[in-house]
């Protein structure tokens, strides 16, 4: 009999050994994942038995120990291995959608190496897994690659290493999944090459309407940005978005990407610019002295003072590449840089403008040792921006230049239109109301019209490039005046252009009204104001619920159970200037607890298991958010309070009763080891009213979007593998090992 209870217990502590994980990792940005520990020391002044009770988790990222054997189990210690680490309960959530990650380095904790080891972390690394982590390549048969994790896109950019032609010939790949809010510029500094890799389903955008610098910028000699798709990655996108609100006049400074003097910026397929109404030369990229390659992907919707995409220098194109619907150009090739197809086109549509357009000036080109067919079929999918010029192909077959259009032979000489005049009506511009100005034009002669804004001090050229003749509809059937109407007037210094195409053929005509004096500038009138249409609502932080604690819980030892917390006025989806709600933060089993003590997470258990039935109280903190009339913002002054139920008092829930059967039962289910069920299995014993406390053990802090939320919480590990389980089957064991041993030393004292 002693044989096989050694063997048991050897088998117990092999697989601890063996199943244990290294460390723990953390999702990005407020979602963290963390061991889930149970406190060891009683509160002062409770007995022994209410340490059994189900402990809170501390926000530490460290794993805690192993709890230590029942007091009857210490005498079999010679006979038994050391005990090995208490199972993690990460490795047994499931993954969610991954929430919004903000580019604001979080404060964050980090793992405990484990004995003998050093580890040093760059700053806004993790030792828990993120939505933005780099993968180094094992330089040694057999071991396994290192992945490091990081909070911020620019701070895993800052830890690659520099390149180095001799070491590296890849740039660094940095993976990223989620949903991603920049709140400042993303930079690549010379000598580093990085690839930003969409691993799933990934948006990038600007934090708010207060950041409108460039998204990223790469600069320097070397500095090389490229976006692509993982390979592979079902459902996987990128797509970065400059956005900041629906109306069209407000724009920003920068583009979604700056490329500097000796740097370069590439693209691949299933990456998206879009929407970024830009005052830059470029709304999507602006090239001034680097290089830009595009082997696939979309530019749409995007507006800048000369295009979607501005370039002193060749851009390479290849792959499928759209580029269209983008105000008042697509791709605005400044000089005589032009288009350089550098592999096998299919299903592209890219039209583009040259700011030094000629008769046969060469506009597409191709790469050496490029076939003729295949530059061909290339230029089929590229068109010139203007109706002036059209795309023809080289003697050569390998480039494309510019035809000037002929006009059209006729038998008998058309005479010269005579020019259009369009001049303003001194006198009578004037604002209607904040966005609106009205004046009069006169001409003299039939004309269709349009009008568009702006920068103040834009150069004659940059407006005559921005004419589309198509734009003109507005109908003046004759001579005379007409009145203009100009509405969506943007906040900075503009000038408003009308244009004037005349119905005999004539050249159109550009006027140009300068709304930027100082004296018309002050007649502005002011914004309206925002009114609400009803009162405000206001809630009482009674009035918010909680579900998935009701009935009687078995809490086993290592079980977990989530709950829903509904706050009052979170269901508000049109708010109002005034209004109120309450936002879930944390909750605790003491009425006044430390930081250490406020558990984020929606999710309670206990590591030891609770035998005897008992109630608890539980203290489930909100705060009082007010809604500005943009957003909502904490309460001031600052308005923290926990739910209590109809008696005034805090909330509570029922741990039921485990019999010694159903205890053993469960253990030998995870642990695969028989356990007698006539003995005092490990079990925790205890209870709380009004004043005393349960002690009850969290996972780590969800996003506050989970915490409102009736979804499940998306706290997951990077590793999908059944660690986690192996682990806790391994220690188990090993407690049933000791308690055979001890069961068998009383029987012989006996």
């Amino acid at each position: 009999m002693r044989r096989k209870q050694l063997y048991a217990i050897i088998l117990a502590g092999a697989l601890a050994a063996s199943s244990a994980p290294a460390a723990v990792f953390a999702a990005e940005g407020d979602v963290a994942a963390t061991a889930e520990t149970s406190e060891e020391n009683p509160v002062d002044g409770e007995t022994a038995a209410a340490t059994e009770a189900p402990a809170e988790e501390t926000p530490a990222a460290t794993e805690a120990p192993a709890e230590q054997a029942p007091a009857q189990e210490a005498a079999a210690a010679t006979e038994a291995p050391a005990q090995e680490a208490a199972p993690s309960e990460q490795t047994q959530q499931t993954t969610e959608e991954t929430p919004a990650v903000q580019e604001t380095p979080a404060a964050e904790t980090t793992e405990a190496p484990e004995a003998g080891e050093e580890t040093t972390l760059a700053e806004g690394e993790s030792t828990k897994p993120t939505a933005i982590s780099i993968t180094l390549k094992s330089t040694e048969e057999g071991a396994e690659d290192k992945v490091r994790y990081f909070d911020t896109i620019q701070h895993a950019i800052n830890a690659a290493p520099r390149y180095n032609a001799e070491t590296a010939k890849d740039a660094t790949v940095i993976e990223i999944s989620g949903q991603i809010a920049l709140d400042d510029t993303v930079t690549v500094l010379a000598d580093k090459k990085v690839c930003i890799r969409a691993k799933d389903a990934v948006t990038i955008t600007r934090k708010d309407a207060n950041f409108r610098d460039n998204m990223f910028n790469v600069s320097g000699e070397n500095a090389e940005l490229q976006f692509d798709v993982k390979e592979g990655a079902e459902g996987a996108s990128f797509t970065v978005s400059g956005k900041i609100s629906d109306d069209e006049s407000d724009s920003v400074g920068g583009s979604i990407v700056s490329v500097g003097p000796g740097a370069a910026f590439g693209m691949d397929a299933g990456v998206t610019l879009k929407e970024n109404n830009s005052a830059a030369n470029g709304g999507a990229i602006t090239n001034v002295g680097g290089n830009i390659v595009l082997k696939g992907g979309t530019i749409t919707g995007n507006n800048g003072a000369k295009g979607a995409v501005y370039s002193d220098s060749d851009i390479k194109v290849q792959g499928t590449v759209v580029v269209k619907e983008n105000q008042p150009a697509n791709i605005y090739l400044a000089g005589t840089s032009a288009l350089v197809v550098s592999g096998a086109m299919t299903n592209s549509d890219i039209s583009f403008t040259q700011e030094k357009a000629a008769d046969k000036q060469v506009a597409v080109k191709s790469v050496e040792n490029f076939a003729a067919a295949d530059f061909n079929t290339a230029v089929g999918q590229i068109k010139y921006d203007t109706t002036d010029y059209t795309l023809t192909l080289a003697e050569n077959g390998l480039s494309a230049t510019l035809q000037k259009k002929a006009a059209e032979a006729t038998a008998t000489p058309t005479p010269t239109p005579a020019p259009l005049t369009l001049k303003y009506k001194s006198g009578t511009l004037k604002w209607k109301d904040h966005t609106t100005v009205t004046l009069q034009m006169t001409t003299d002669g039939p004309c269709k019209w349009y009008y568009f804004f702006v920068d103040a001090g834009t150069d004659t050229k940059t407006i005559q490039n921005m004419y589309v003749a198509n734009d003109a509809t507005n109908v003046m059937s004759t001579s005379g005046s007409f009145d203009v109407t100009a509405v969506k007037v943007p906040e900075k210094d503009s000038w408003l252009v009308i244009c004037a195409k005349p119905d005999s053929g004539a050249k159109a005509k550009m006027s140009v009204v300068k709304l930027d004096g100082s004296s018309f500038k002050k007649k502005r009138p002011a914004a309206a104001a925002t009114t609400t249409t009803r009162p405000a609502k206001t809630y009482k932080v009674s009035e918010s619920t909680v579900t998935g604690l009701d009935g009687e819980l078995k809490f086993f030892p290592g079980k977990f159970y989530e709950f829903t917390v509904n706050g009052a006025g979170m269901d508000n989806t049109s708010p109002v200037q005034g209004d109120e709600r309450w936002y879930p933060v944390y909750w605790s089993t003491k009425k006044n607890p430390t930081t250490e003590q406020q558990n984020t997470t929606w999710r309670i258990g206990s590591g030891k298991g609770i035998k005897d039935g008992a109630s608890y109280n539980i203290y489930i903190f909100l705060k009082k958010q007010v809604y500005n009339g943009k957003e909502w913002e904490d309460a001031t002054p600052q308005d923290i309070k926990y739910i209590t139920g109809s008696n005034g008092k805090a909330l509570t829930f029922t741990a039921a009763s485990i019999s010694d059967k159903e205890w053993n039962a469960y253990i030998a289910e995870l642990s695969g080891t028989p356990i007698p069920d006539n003995g005092g299995a490990n079990g925790g014993n205890g209870g709380s009213g009004d004043d005393v406390d349960a002690e009850l053990t969290a996972t780590a802090a969800a996003s506050e979007k989970d915490a409102g939320s009736k979804s499940k919480s998306a706290v997951s590990t990077a590793d999908e593998s059944p660690i986690g389980t192996m682990s806790a089957l391994a220690a188990l064991s090993l407690l049933a090992g000791g308690y055979i041993v001890v069961r068998k030393r009383k029987k012989e004292e006996l």
